[in-house]
């Protein structure tokens, strides 16, 4: 008797649960273009973090929405305007595999360029960001020649080139300063030739002559 009392209070207890949870509950999921205004208006706000977990969920909730298509290069906006490239550049990849043939694709190619471009260091450092953004760069003004950021990237690929070549002259001259004559030689050489409409040739071409003024005088001795 005990034992169906308990098990008749357990069984009110959970409906009562339930029930609660009803009136209680979280609120019932925001539709596609909900989650969409939702972000665009964190967007412009600058509150990104909050856009992006709008924009987040509305890819995750409905796939095949129309919507999906925009908030994927928002989620990749969304990083960007947070500083968080690595990211970013993967969404921006993504979009462009997925919609070659967007309006937004061209945008979408800059702006994974830029992922790399922002991340560009030091002369004397690792040139690695360069070179990608170089790539991305050189492959918007092929794949999309009509398209505005074309020419926005032109003014970008020389900001590019004058990195890879100042990391040369910056090789060449500890060469230079330790006596490795033919090794400063060398990347001079490789400086003029890749690089040279940028002012580290020209200033290249000056150490190059120093070198050759200073072997030909230890060839007369």
């Amino acid at each position: 008797m005990k034992s169906k009392i308990f098990s008749t209070l357990l069984l009110l207890f959970l409906c009562a649960l339930i029930g609660g949870c009803g009136l209680l509950g979280k609120k019932p999921e925001k539709t596609a273009p909900e989650l969409l205004v939702e972000g665009r208006e964190a967007f412009e706000n600058e509150k990104y973090r909050r856009a992006l977990e709008s924009f987040q969920r509305l890819r995750d909730w409905y796939p095949f929405s129309q919507h999906v298509t925009e908030a994927t290069i928002r989620i990749a906006d969304s990083h960007y305007a947070l500083k968080e490239y690595a990211e970013a550049a993967i969404v921006y990849a993504e979009f462009e595999r997925l919609h070659p043939n967007n309006a937004e694709t061209p945008r979408a190619v800059f702006q994974l360029a830029m992922c790399h471009f922002e991340r560009m260091d030091s002369v004397d450092r690792d040139q690695t960001a360069a070179r990608n953004a170089l790539y991305v760069f050189l492959r918007l003004q092929e794949d999309y020649p009509a398209s505005p950021y074309a020419e926005k990237a032109r003014e970008k690929i020389r900001a590019c080139r004058e990195s890879l070549a100042g990391a040369e002259l910056y090789v060449a001259r500890y060469y230079f300063r330790t006596k490795a004559f033919t090794a400063a030689q060398a990347r001079l050489q490789t400086l003029i030739n890749g690089y040279p409409e940028t002012p580290q040739a020209k200033e290249g071409k000056i150490l190059l002559e120093k070198i050759r003024q200073i072997l030909e005088k230890e060839d007369k001795k």
